[in-house]
């Protein structure tokens, strides 16, 4: 009963960690399948449920991942599998049976979220069900010692990582390919302004960069750009990258090479710092854009790591008429009443530096304020003739929309804005709560300039991380009806441990899971002779780790003495050094009688020391 109890509860952690990456349905026939396994006892009805659920299982995995990627549906069988293997839980062939298919589901979780955590985590479970299953069968437990696990474990560990640093792999790993796209950017890239509020946004990790802990760069103002959103057209918005001429850019800083690693689903467009970027590497394919943005070509299950130059800061871009077309594009029904209602008392300089000065100061005179919580507007229009609470894209829209009246051409950027620095692996973490809109303008005299109107209604949004702004703008958490201040909430140990742990997962990644051929070489090359070809170092290496666990093992495949024999052996060799050996047929008893005669003076050890091995063997 206690295996069976142990087997719920791995389970029902399985059910937990695939919550969010399989479909909801797969987890309720799993939750099914354990709920009636306990209750139904009669071994007729057992059988007849079991096989209402196995059809009902591969029905569902059958019209449920019609579009889905097949990692998916191998999970969910798996784990499923497990469920009903559990109706079978009596024999101990099933439980070694049960044994493996938990292993494949841990193999499983592991390829949709391939963490350090949840590496160590599926390594525990499987060892603390492994003990109980050789407990039940009565195998004697203290023959797996510590000393001798690592003996069994050692050379595969070894030798698999011989191959594993010597030889290119030729497979990836995978994550998870839920469709859901981060901030705004669908499938068409458009967003309706009917549905304009704030983004929904969470606090997981949406990527994150190495090799910037050295750039000196403002953390906490740094802007990523990921696309850059141009027309602006009636009630929506389209993005559009093509058929413009890329200018050679001004360097506003050193250049400098960072990597970023993005996690989970953010794959659409890839981020880089806003400025003048290019991709140096990547593990999979992309398109590149006249206006600094990349997009993955296609949805692909491999980590998304790609390696970034560039300087932080604008950038310029030689003017096309095409740009300048898109940039003014403008269309509205309202058009005459929001020109009265903004720009009624505007100077309208013939120098565009000018306009934008002007139009910052008029902005900042509608006193628009910033909402965690805006009401829902009908328009774009809506917003800027009767709003007053908005959100940065309902900001950066409307600054969007008034440039382009006042004849400046404008476009959106989406991104993110700051991010929190990783004191143990030196990474910044950029989080989806730090996503984020501003504004380009275009002027003639200098390319594009960025605009953040956020910062122009709300500084602190600017200067301060967004985790830090939302926890001033709402400082309490409802719960139960009852206000608690976040403060309680707030564990130095805990946030340190978080941030140890995502260092690892980074590291784990990095010098494991990612682990390509160039790094292999790397590593090779490193402490090895340039002289040596790749195929002469793994055969010496080989051969060495062979003679080493050869030579462990002929050690350790010794018969080994017992205490008391090692006791008895040790009075034996120090009577050897004060002249006397004990005689092939001569008799213990006899033997001490000797050495009493000879050496009355040892006679307390001697007498203890032949007493003990007597006790020790004939009692």
């Amino acid at each position: 009963m206690k295996l069976k109890l142990i087997t719920i509860v791995i389970i029902s952690m399985n059910v937990l960690l695939l919550a969010q990456e399989i479909p909801v349905k797969v987890i309720y026939l799993t939750i099914t399948g354990l709920i009636f396994s306990l209750f139904i006892k009669n071994k007729s009805a057992r059988t007849v449920f079991k096989i209402v659920l196995l059809i009902a299982s591969i029905g569902l995995l059958r019209y449920q991942f019609k579009t889905l990627l097949v990692t998916e549906c191998g999970v969910s069988f798996a784990l499923l599998l497990s469920s009903l293997k559990f109706w079978e839980l009596n024999e101990e062939r099933d439980h070694f049976n049960m044994f493996l298919i938990l292993s494949l589901c841990e193999c499983c979780i592991f390829l949709l979220n391939p963490t350090f955590l949840i590496f160590s985590l599926g390594m525990i479970k499987m060892l603390f069900y492994f003990y109980y299953i050789l407990k039940i069968r009565n195998y004697d437990i203290t023959l797996l010692n510590p000393k001798r696990l690592l003996l069994l474990v050692a050379p595969s560990i070894i030798l698999s990582l011989i191959l594993f640093y010597t030889f290119p792999r030729f497979t990836q790993g995978f994550i998870n390919s839920s469709e859901a796209q981060y901030i705004i950017s669908g499938g068409s890239s458009r967003l309706d302004f009917k549905q304009l509020g704030p983004l929904s946004v969470s606090s997981e990790q949406a990527f994150k960069v190495n090799g910037l802990e050295n750039s000196n760069l403002p953390l906490s103002i740094i802007y990523w750009r990921t696309s850059v959103l141009w027309q602006l057209d009636g009630q929506e918005w389209t993005a559009s990258n093509t058929n413009l001429k890329q200018a050679n850019p001004v360097l506003i800083n050193p250049r400098f090479k960072y990597d970023i690693e993005v996690f989970q689903n953010y794959k659409d467009y890839m981020p880089v710092l806003d400025g003048s970027s290019s991709i140096l590497s990547s593990n999979q394919n992309f398109n590149s854009f006249s206006d600094n943005s990349f997009k993955i070509k296609a949805m692909s299950r491999g980590a998304l790591i790609y390696t970034v130059t560039g300087n932080y800061g604008d950038h310029t871009q030689t003017f096309s008429p095409i740009m300048f077309k898109k940039g003014l594009r403008l269309k509205s029904l309202l058009l005459d009443k929001i020109k009265k209602s903004y720009f009624e008392n505007a100077k309208n300089s013939s120098n565009d530096e000018e306009r934008l000065k002007e139009l910052i100061q008029i902005f900042k005179g509608k006193i628009f304020e910033y909402s965690l919580t805006p009401p829902a507007y009908a328009s774009l229009e809506d917003f800027l003739l009767n709003g007053k609470l908005g959100y940065c894209s309902h900001f950066a829209a409307a600054f969007t929309y008034l440039a382009r009246i006042y004849n400046l051409p404008s476009r959106m950027v989406n991104g993110y804005l700051g991010g929190q620095l990783n004191p143990y692996d030196g990474s910044l973490i950029i989080r989806e709560l730090d996503a984020h809109i501003w504004v380009e303008i275009y002027l003639k005299e200098k390319g594009w300039v960025k605009v953040d109107p956020t910062g122009l209604v709300a500084p602190a949004r600017i200067e301060m991380s967004a985790d830090d702004f939302n926890r001033k703008l709402n400082p309490y958490i409802t719960f139960l009806n009852y206000k608690l201040d976040r403060s309680l909430l707030n564990f130095k140990s805990l946030k340190n441990a978080s941030l140890w742990l995502d260092s690892m997962n980074s590291k784990f990644n990095t010098n494991i899971f990612n682990f390509d051929r160039d790094k292999q070489l790397a590593v090779l090359r490193s402490f090895t002779p340039k002289s040596l070809s790749i195929g002469w170092i793994f055969s010496l290496s080989l051969s060495l780790f062979m003679m080493i666990f050869w030579f462990i093992f002929y050690l350790y495949g010794k018969e080994k003495n017992s205490p008391q024999e090692k006791r008895y052996l040790r009075f034996l060799k120090r009577m050897k050094t004060y002249g006397i050996s004990k005689e092939h047929s001569e008799t213990i008893s006899c033997f001490r009688d000797r050495c009493l005669l000879l050496f009355p003076n040892e006679a307390p050890y001697i007498s203890n020391e032949v007493s003990h091995y007597l006790d020790s063997f004939y009692k």
